[in-house]
C-alpha cells in the first residue's frame, strides 16, 4: 500500500479571496463560484498522478481534508487517500477596492420637471438599476458607489461610464423623458484626459392618467414613453408635448353622469356635488365618469377612457 501511495501526490496550494465580496481569484481573474468546485478545480490542477494509475472518481472531504483518488492499476482496483493542505488569501478584488474607495465614472440624475419624483418612479428606476448591474455582473465596474437621495431627485454614482448609459437610456424608455449627456474633466493618466459622465434624465411634468391642455384642448395622458393621450371629448389619441398640466389623477374624484344631450352631461360627484361639463366622448347616462376642475372650468371624462 505504501508504495501504490506514491502513486499520487497531492501538492499544498492557496486559494485568493476577496474580503468582501467572496469571488474567487483564478489566473487573472476574479469570478464567483461555489467553494467546493473550486476546491475540485485546485485539487486537479495540484495532484501528480503517475501514468500507470487510470484515475475514474475523486472524492473530496472538506469535513475531514481528505481526498480519496479511485481506479485501477495494471486492472487492479486502487484507493489512494491524500490530505487536503491549503490555505485561503483574503484580498479585496479590483471591483470592490475601487467601490470601496468612492470610484465613479457616471453619475445618473433623475428629475421630473416642475415636481417632485413618485415613489414608484424612483423604484422602476431601482429596478431597471438592478437589472443592469445583473447582466454586467462579470464587469468589475458594475458596481453602485453612491446613491443621493435629494430634494430635486436621486443622483446615482456608477463605476462604468457605459453602465451609467444603459440605465438612462432604459429609464427614458419606461418613464418617458429625455436624456442630457454632459462630461468634466476628472484627471489625466498617462497624458491621456479622464472625463467623468453626467447622464441627466428628465421625466415630463405629466404621468399616465393625468390631464394635460394641448392647444386648448383636454386630454388624459395615456402613454408617457410614447407621448400619447387621447381628447376627452373625442376620443381621438393625440400627442402630447411639453403641454400645461391641467389636473393630477389623484386630484380627480368620480361621478356618474345623471342626464346628457349634444353637448352636455350632468354628473353626480362622490362627494354629492353636482356639476355640468362639456360631454365627454363615450358618456351615457349611468356612465362612470372621472371629473375634475381646470381654469374654474368642470371636466368629466369616461372612467375607463
Amino acid at each position: 500500500m505504501a508504495e501504490r501511495e506514491k502513486v499520487v501526490k497531492l501538492n499544498r496550494f492557496e486559494i485568493v479571496v476577496c474580503s468582501r465580496c467572496g469571488s474567487v481569484k483564478q489566473e487573472n481573474r476574479w469570478i464567483s463560484r461555489d467553494f467546493k468546485e473550486i476546491i475540485e478545480d485546485m485539487v486537479l490542477k495540484n495532484a501528480f498522478i503517475t501514468e500507470e494509475f487510470e484515475v475514474k472518481d475523486i472524492l473530496i472531504d472538506l469535513k475531514s481534508n481528505l481526498v480519496i483518488f479511485s481506479g485501477s492499476i495494471a486492472g487492479e482496483d486502487v484507493s489512494v487517500t491524500e490530505q487536503l493542505n491549503f490555505s485561503i488569501k483574503k484580498l479585496s478584488c479590483p471591483k470592490c477596492s475601487k467601490e470601496a474607495g468612492g470610484y465613479y465614472e457616471s453619475i445618473v440624475q433623475l428629475r421630473a420637471e416642475n415636481r417632485d419624483l413618485d415613489e414608484d418612479e424612483i423604484e422602476t428606476a431601482m429596478e431597471i438599476l438592478g437589472d443592469v448591474l445583473e447582466k454586467e455582473k462579470g464587469n468589475e465596474k458594475a458596481f453602485v458607489s453612491k446613491i443621493e437621495r435629494k430634494k430635486e431627485g436621486v443622483n446615482i454614482y456608477l463605476g462604468s461610464r457605459n453602465i451609467g448609459m444603459k440605465v438612462s437610456k432604459m429609464v427614458s424608455k419606461r418613464l418617458g423623458g429625455a436624456i442630457t449627456e454632459s462630461k468634466k474633466l476628472h484627471t489625466r493618466i498617462d497624458g491621456r484626459d479622464i472625463y467623468r459622465f453626467t447622464y441627466s434624465v428628465k421625466i415630463p411634468e405629466y404621468r399616465e392618467g393625468d390631464a394635460v391642455e394641448k392647444d386648448g384642448k383636454i386630454c388624459i395622458v395615456k402613454n408617457v414613453q410614447s407621448g400619447k393621450g387621447v381628447d376627452i371629448i373625442t376620443g381621438k389619441t393625440v400627442n402630447i408635448g411639453k403641454d400645461v398640466v391641467a389636473a393630477r389623477r389623484e386630484e380627480m374624484k368620480g361621478g356618474v353622469v345623471v342626464n346628457v344631450d349634444e353637448s352636455a352631461a350632468e354628473v353626480v360627484c362622490d362627494d354629492g356635488e353636482v356639476v355640468v361639463t362639456a360631454k365627454p366622448f363615450g358618456a351615457e347616462i349611468g356612465s362612470e365618469v372621472k371629473v375634475f376642475e381646470h381654469k374654474g372650468k368642470y371636466y368629466s371624462f369616461l372612467k375607463d377612457l
